[in-house]
């Protein structure tokens, strides 16, 4: 039982927060029995599952009614679907709402008649227009019966979703009644996080501190974090934080009432008060992580065979420029903060200081040879064998030593966050300049954006431009 976790919390002392749990604010109307792990999981796979089946069911009785021959009516169906499930247009969302659906689902039809148009233009030009006007109809029926069925479930409370609320000022306040007396919209807030242990006019348990999230979200298998407003706030953090542990992220944005925020498939309402969906940060998703992996091996093992010949002069040229060995091994942090070797060419005279000494331009340890590679980005050829490994990626954060690391993790807000992802050869920040002797809270807002943003894309205008810069170089 939720009061019986509340009462039994143990809080920090430095919160302030050892009176006994029953001087809290609870809510006595909280349906505890919806809020159980197993009925929350369940109710995620079931809401999730229903828009898209309902959305198949509804193509296929399209096709059927009409007067297409059928394999043209399955590959309309297919092509539409898959559309839908593309874009993202099947999620359920917070505020079900059939009128926000209409456009979405005419853009998807009109989609799925232009592809199906390419196969079989005789056919669909002939009942094109009379398949495509039962469709919309199917989808937009099928989804009206389904948002009844999720608001009928909701609420009766068979299928809610525990909730965590950030901050406990007075719009949070007013989410928490409103999601509480309207459980069609599937959230049951059950506390929240504040600066302070006593907050006035409260309406639940303030369960901890903001640093208590991942405690918090743990202990009561939390499944939805709304963050609001609050002094102290990290809000970057505090969504990183929410992000790794795998929650969905919803931000309370203020200035939706006012129109500032776009109605968008990513805002839902809740009596008034807007709220932003927050998208995991695209490294972090699984399938996104293959393809870049994909892309990674297959450009690697190209740029090998292509530069077998200068990666076998520059070896040579190392080894007869200065004494020690033509490749340098230095230690580094990767992904997740895991140690490994990463290879270049040797470009400074053996030294015992690398580890700890920040490189500047004009180095008396750099050879002659060292900046002929350094300046053709040459001396990085080797960390091609780190990228087939998996240690490396070819764009991503660039990897630091253990020693810079520590000191800028105590330093720069947020460096650690870049550590989400897997280090490059090169990467954003590199290609805007910030290489060398430059700003490591500049590259920090760079490396952190192209991780919340990657898209293969963004990884060839890297590419382009990092090859520009070498060329400029020469």
């Amino acid at each position: 039982m939720l009061n019986e976790e509340v009462s039994h919390l143990s809080l920090n002392t430095t919160f302030g927060l050892d009176a006994p749990a029953a001087g809290f604010p609870l809510d006595a109307s909280l349906d505890l029995s919806s809020l159980r792990p197993v009925a929350a999981n369940a109710a995620r796979v079931v809401i999730r599952a229903a828009v898209p089946v309902a959305d198949a069911i509804a193509l296929l009785a399209a096709s059927l009614v009409t007067a297409v021959p059928a394999h043209i009516g399955l590959g309309f169906a297919l092509l539409t679907l898959t559309g839908l499930l593309v874009s993202g247009k099947h999620d359920a969302r917070i505020d079900l709402r059939l009128s926000r659906d209409v456009a979405p689902l005419a853009a998807c039809v009109a989609i799925g008649l232009a592809g199906t148009l390419l196969l079989a233009p005789s056919t669909v030009a002939a009942h094109g227009l009379h398949l495509g006007a039962i469709a919309l109809a199917a989808l937009l029926i099928a989804r009206f019966l389904t948002y009844v069925a999720i608001r009928v479930v909701r609420a009766h409370h068979l299928l809610m979703e525990r909730t965590l609320i950030v901050g406990a000022g007075p719009l949070s306040t007013q989410l928490a009644t409103s999601l509480g007396d309207h459980p069609e919209f599937g959230l049951q807030p059950i506390g929240f996080l504040h600066a302070r242990r006593i907050v006035s006019g409260a309406s639940m348990a303030v369960l901890g501190d903001y640093a208590s999230l991942e405690r918090v979200v743990r202990q009561f298998t939390v499944h939805r974090v709304i963050i609001g407003f609050g002094r102290g706030l990290d809000l970057v953090q505090m969504v990183r934080t929410c992000q790794a542990l795998g929650v969905r992220t919803h931000l309370i944005a203020r200035g939706g009432d006012l129109g500032i925020v776009p109605e968008t498939r990513h805002v839902d309402d809740v009596m008034g008060i807007s709220l932003l969906a927050v998208r995991p940060a695209a490294l972090s998703r699984t399938n996104r992580m293959r393809i870049k992996r994909a892309m990674d091996v297959t450009a690697a093992f190209a740029l090998l065979a292509l530069s077998a010949p200068i990666f076998f002069m520059a070896a040579a040229a190392v080894r007869l420029s200065s004494p020690g060995p033509a490749l340098f091994r230095q230690r580094r942090i990767g992904r997740g903060g895991k140690p490994f070797d990463l290879l270049k060419f040797r470009s400074m005279r053996v030294n015992s200081d690398s580890d700890t000494t920040w490189s500047v331009a004009h180095d008396q340890r750099i050879t002659p040879i060292g900046k002929i590679l350094r300046k053709t980005s040459i001396d990085e050829l080797p960390q091609l064998f780190n990228v087939l490994r998996g240690d490396m990626s070819l764009i991503g954060p660039r990897p630091e030593r253990p020693h810079f690391v520590e000191q800028f993790g105590a330093e720069v807000p947020h460096y650690q966050d870049r550590h989400r992802a897997p280090v490059g050869i090169t990467g954003w920040a590199q290609v805007n300049k910030l290489r060398g002797d430059t700003s490591i809270a500049e590259r920090v807002r760079l490396d952190n954006y192209y991780i919340e943003h990657w898209t293969p894309w963004l990884d060839l205008v890297i590419v382009l431009r990092t090859v520009g810069e070498i060329v400029r170089c020469l």
